[in-house]
């Protein structure tokens, strides 16, 4: 019986290992989870923070123009302002010059009510002058003039002019095509305005613009300028029509920028706000790293351990396993040792003493099979000798009588070599045809007794089987059994017949006779009798040879029993060709 029934389908190192991983793996998802949620929580937080920053410089600018236009409009139609640019030619110097110092104190007055205004104009045709919150200057250079005609014609409240910005009113209404009568500009404070642009984002990289896109200018904080054509033309894409503000990202030199917008529609000016990607997801990439770093401490990890288990575990019982199969298949020279003092140094001295004990007992056991097998065949020899000392004597008694001295001779000379051979107890193996010249000097002393009831045929043994050893006394008694059995009722016309045949490499005797004494029910229990494994008393006959030949050549070897052809009984031996030994 093997002591392992079936290969594992899974070894402990790898049940193991599954364990560690269903154990990591979960975690190691989990932690990625929260990294990657970490992250879309952050990215959206800073894209929000962003948005909403834009919007709340866009609002606070966009409520300050309000006011200033709001000034602006109620100035055009202050009745200073009226009388300037109406009756201003019918005035005495006297009076238009007040009315010209209370136009600039109004003037004056809106400059200083915002930070972002940096000086005020206005253009009187009829006087073909203008008035200077700041100066006394009245002269307007014609190609601001013309901005500022231009500018309420454009419909646009905001106007970009010698890279500056300025407000501007007209009356009357440009689109009425009246004769223009008064023109008020508001010059914005550039150094103020880029201040607050600045204020909307602080990192490296990133800054602020107003862009135009109808009037196609831009003004910048001036941090990178090189970028504006490239947020025009971000601006002019037609997804981005209709929406008051959005994100979005674009690619200039290799470097990607998130574009946070928004526009103002009295403005009609959009607040654009680039931000390096890095720099919004730099945190992100702490984290990123810090995944990255994660997965190699965990592949490390997993290694690591199971490298561990391999060398602690796994190694030390691959050893024991390996040399349990080594004692399986009847190697019992294996000795295991340990370097370390822990449970496996305990089970390696206890295998390797449990070896130790098994060679030993196998030994002895085996020992003992030969003794009993000896023994046994010593018990048959005794048995057999009185059987034929008495038979012998009253056959040759009967010859002697009838003075049949020729035949006597025969007999005596049968029985010589026959009892020779029995009581011969050096070697307990003889070759092959010493048994079958044992055997049939049995057949011609039984011939001589039953010569008118019994033939006998022996086919001739092959010459290549000659000098096979084998155990003594094998095949004469399966011959006596037969004639016991079998054919000592036949009154005549018995048969008994000796054949070999080569199956493979094991020889098969077939002892075959045409008695009719044993039944089928007979024959079974001898059958039973024969496979089992159940040791009886009786230790003489085809038992005995059965046995000593499983114990010699193995357990598919020794007899079998069959009805014959002729209707008696076949036995059929067989014998490893090879006559080698095998222990069980």
């Amino acid at each position: 019986m093997s002591i392992f029934k079936a290969p594992f389908k899974a070894g402990i190192f790898t049940k193991l290992l599954l364990s560690f991983l269903v154990v990591i793996i979960p975690i190691f998802s989990i932690s990625i989870f929260i990294i990657q949620s970490a992250e879309e929580n952050m990215r959206e937080e800073l894209s929000q923070s962003v948005l909403t920053n834009v919007h709340f410089y866009m609002s606070s600018f966009e409520s300050e123009m309000a006011r200033i236009i709001q000034i602006n409009k109620e100035l055009i139609f202050n009745e200073d302002f009226l009388k300037i640019r109406t009756i201003a030619a019918d005035m005495d110097d006297y009076t238009r010059v007040q009315t010209i110092l209370k136009v600039k104190d109004r003037l004056n007055l809106l400059k200083t009510s915002s930070l972002y205004v940096d000086n005020v104009k206005v253009y009187i045709p009829s006087m073909e002058r203008g008035i200077f919150s700041n100066s006394y200057d009245n002269h307007i250079p014609s190609d601001e003039l013309n901005a500022l005609k231009m500018s309420g014609r454009t419909g646009s409240k905001i106007t970009y002019w010698e890279k500056g910005l300025f407000l501007s009113e007209v009356y009357p209404d440009p689109f009425q095509k009246l004769p223009l009568t008064i023109a008020l500009g508001v010059d914005l404070s550039t150094k103020k305005i880029q201040e607050t642009l600045r204020q909307i984002v602080d990192m490296d990289g990133a800054g602020a613009s107003f862009i135009n896109v109808q009037q196609n200018w831009t003004f910048s904080d001036g941090k990178n300028d090189q970028i504006s054509p490239e947020l025009r033309k971000f601006l002019n894409n037609p997804a981005i029509s209709g929406r008051p503000s959005d994100q979005g990202n674009i690619n200039m030199n290799g470097m990607n920028y998130l574009i946070t917008y928004e526009y103002s529609k009295l403005l009609d000016t959009y607040l654009v706000v680039y931000i390096p990607a890095d720099e919004v997801l730099g945190p992100l990439d702490t984290y990123r790293k810090f995944l990255w770093l994660l997965s190699i401490l965990s592949t490390i990890i997993i290694v690591a351990f199971s490298y561990w288990i391999f060398r602690l575990i796994h190694r030390p019982l691959k050893r024991l396993v390996t040399s349990f199969r080594r004692v399986e298949k009847g190697d019992l020279q294996v000795e295991i040792d340990h370097n370390y003092s822990d449970e496996f140094k305990y089970l390696y001295g206890q295998f390797n003493a449990m070896v130790s004990q098994l060679h030993k007992l196998i030994g002895e056991v085996y020992e003992e099979r030969i003794r009993s097998q000896q023994a046994e065949l010593k018990q048959l020899q005794s048995q057999i000798n009185p059987h034929f000392l008495y038979n012998s004597f009253f056959m040759l008694q009967g010859l002697v009588r009838m003075r049949n001295i020729e035949t006597a001779e025969q007999l005596i000379q049968h029985l010589g070599d026959y009892f020779k051979f029995i009581t011969r107890t050096g070697n307990e193996t003889v070759t092959l045809d010493q048994e079958v010249h044992h055997s049939k000097a049995f057949t011609e002393i039984q011939t001589l007794r039953f010569s008118r009831q019994i033939r006998v045929e022996w086919e001739e043994l092959p010459e290549a089987f000659q000098k096979v050893p084998v155990p003594r006394l094998i095949l004469q008694p399966v011959i006596e059994n037969a004639y016991v059995h079998g054919l000592e009722d036949k009154v005549s016309n018995g048969l008994l017949s000796i054949r070999f045949e080569i199956e493979d490499e094991d020889l098969l005797i077939k002892v075959e006779d045409n008695g009719e004494n044993i039944s089928e029910a007979g024959l079974d229990d001898l059958r039973n009798r024969i496979q089992s494994h159940v040791l009886e008393k009786e230790s003489t006959g085809i038992l005995n040879v059965h046995r000593r030949l499983k114990l010699r050549y193995g357990e598919q070897y020794g007899l079998s029993v069959s009805r014959g052809a002729e209707g008696g009984v076949r036995v059929e031996m067989r014998l490893s060709a090879k006559g080698v030994e095998k222990i069980v």
